[in-house]
Order: C-alpha cells, then structure tokens, then sequence
C-alpha cells in the first residue's frame, strides 16, 4: 500500500537507478492542439529527452500562430504537423486522434502517448526515461498516470520570451494531492499504451469498439506503480479511484493554468469581449489553481540547450518572437476591460456584472 509513502518527497529510489533500462521501441506522442505557441518549445524539448521519438501534432484555429511555427518545425524534422480545421460542432480532439489511429506511423508505433501541451510526463524512476517506466511496470500494455495539477504559486505574469524567459516547468512547483483530493477532477491520468492492442484512441485512455470482445485478462493494465488498474477499466474510465491512485513512478505534472496573466489568454483564445461574461470562467481557475503540495521533482536539465539548439533556425526563432509578441498584444488588450485588470493586479475576479451597478 503506498499511502504511508511520502510522495512529497523527491522521486521514489529503486532498483532500477542501476541499470539503463531496455529500449521499448518507437515512441510517439500524439497531440492536438490551439494557440500554444509561447509553451510549445519547452514541452517538445522536454518530451523529446525523456524518450519520445516521433510527434504527431494536429493545430486548428491557431490565432497566435503556433500553426506556423508547428509547420517550420515539420520542415526541420522535429514533428509532423497535421491541419485539424473543425467544422461546427466538431471536437478537435476526438477528430485529432480519430485521424491519428489511421495513421499507418502511428499505428504501427510501440508505444503511444497522447498528452496536451500543458501536460508533462514527470518520471521519477531509472534515468527519467520512458524506457525505465515502462520497465519498472513490468512492460504491461498500458500504463495509466495520474495527474497532479499544478497551481499558479500566486504568479500574476506571463513569463514568454522564448529565448530567455523561466521555464514552465521550473516556474510552478505547487501542486494538488495524490492521497487526499481536493476536488473530482485531481484523480483524472494519462495513458501510455502500445497501439496494436486497442482499436482507437480516447483523450484519457484507449479503447475498444463496442464489438470488440474485451476479455479481462486480454491485457495487462498498470497503474504508475506497477500494479493493476482493475478490470473495470476495460469498458470506460478516465479517473483513478483509492485504490490505484499513485505517483510512485511518475506522475503527469498538469499546467493548465499557470500564471494569471497566462490563464487569462487561454481562457480568451483572442477575443476581448467583455459582455460575454461566461469567457474567463473563474470555476475553472479556481479547480485548476491548487498550491497545496510542494513538487519540483520534474526534472528538466537539458531542455534549455535543446530549444537553442532549435532556434538557431533563424525562420524558426523569426515565427517563436512574433509568437510571444502577438500573445502579448493579445493579452494587453485585454487588460484594459477593468475586471481583468483587477484579476491580474489582485487574484480577485469582480464581474462585470457587479462594477456595472
């Protein structure tokens, strides 16, 4: 039972320090994403180091240009980038995936992991590699990692120059609890699995057609410990429950807010209409902005060298600084609607609606 362990600690020591662990073959990460493009270096830096081979990156709708710079880094061999425009009521990521398990290089992988671009896969096992996980699980055919959800530390700024501005990942080292959570959303994980032995892939987790006959047995599931999910899973499931929830071996370090300046524009995705109350959605910065546990075991040396090596494309670093201009043009914009200032200056969000009577 790993209740009594300390997960606040650094990572978990084991066995498997020792020895470089066995290559588990092609790893590709599959991703959608929009208006990303002040973050996208780092994640795919960082991804890159612990393992990843190969990158499947669907855009749509990308007002910041994170499209264009997803196309240069197609051009230079780094991903391949794939256009997802959406239709009316369509859903970027299930047409993404669905798009992506067609994929003959996808398909044929070893491994896949589908992660967005404010999560990364922290291990705290061997050498932080996909490898030593995947290891240390027993080499099961799935891998399921929960999230820890990192908060915002109480930083109002955005920190987006490319060249020179504090990484994400050393900038938010607060996070919510594995043992205790503080809402319905902290279990939630991420899956690493091996593609032949699912038919399609889901945001969380993959998953069978329905007339597939899902023995139980006919795969083996694994926790971030090593240890069973549970049958119930084969048929649906996209949280942990007391039973399975770990970060024993890794975690998936979640940043789905980070700074208020930063929430500010993912909530707004280029819009500064302040009638439309409903945009910047406190609810969500409140579920998200959890502070609770100190965590800085991510580790991250190596991914500032790679993203320079990177942007010694001079078209490359051209598309990343107009990036983190317009993102910035976006952003002061918004801040002259008074109830966004307040929140930025504050922490204190007034609507519109109170200011008006």
């Amino acid at each position: 039972n790993h209740q009594g362990q300390n997960h606040q600690s650094g990572p978990q020591e084991s066995d498997h320090k020792m020895t470089k662990a066995p290559n588990a073959g092609r790893k590709v990460l599959v991703s959608t994403m929009k208006n990303e493009g002040p973050y996208l270096l780092e994640w795919l830096a960082y991804h890159r180091l612990i393992g990843i081979d190969e990158f499947c990156i669907f855009s749509n709708d990308c007002t910041d240009g994170t499209n264009l710079i997803l196309n240069r880094l197609d051009q230079l061999g780094i991903v391949k980038h794939y256009d997802n425009p959406q239709g009316p009521n369509m859903d970027p990521q299930r047409s993404a995936y669905s798009r992506a398990n067609k994929l003959k290089w996808v398909k044929s992988a070893d491994w896949v992991l589908i992660v967005d671009a404010d999560e990364f896969l922290n291990i705290h096992v061997g050498d932080g590699s996909i490898d030593a996980l995947i290891d240390a699980c027993g080499t099961p055919d799935a891998i399921s990692i929960n999230w820890r959800l990192m908060g915002s530390v109480g930083q109002s700024k955005m920190a987006n120059d490319p060249f020179k501005g504090d990484l994400v990942t050393d900038r938010f080292t607060r996070g919510s609890s594995f043992e205790e959570p503080e809402n319905g959303l902290v279990w939630g994980f991420k899956t690493l699995f091996r593609p032949a032995k699912f038919d399609f892939f889901g945001v969380h987790r993959p998953k069978w057609r329905k007339e597939t006959e899902v023995e139980p047995g006919k795969i083996t599931w694994t926790n971030a410990a090593g240890r069973p999910m549970g049958d119930q899973y084969l048929k649906r499931g996209w949280r942990g429950n007391k039973e399975n929830v770990t970060n024993e071996f890794a975690q998936v370090n979640h940043y789905a807010i980070k700074s208020r300046e930063d929430f500010l524009l993912k909530r707004l995705r280029g819009t500064a209409n302040s009638k439309n109350k409903g945009r910047i959605d406190m609810e969500y910065w409140d579920k998200y902005d959890i502070n609770t546990h100190e965590d800085s075991t991510i580790r991250n040396d190596g991914v500032r060298a790679l993203m320079d090596d990177w942007l010694q494309d001079p078209d490359l670093a051209a598309l990343v600084r107009a990036c983190a201009d317009c993102s910035r043009r976006v952003l002061d914009y918004q801040l002259t609607v008074p109830e966004f200032r307040t929140f930025i200056d504050t922490g204190i969000f007034e609507s519109m609606q109170k200011i008006n009577d």
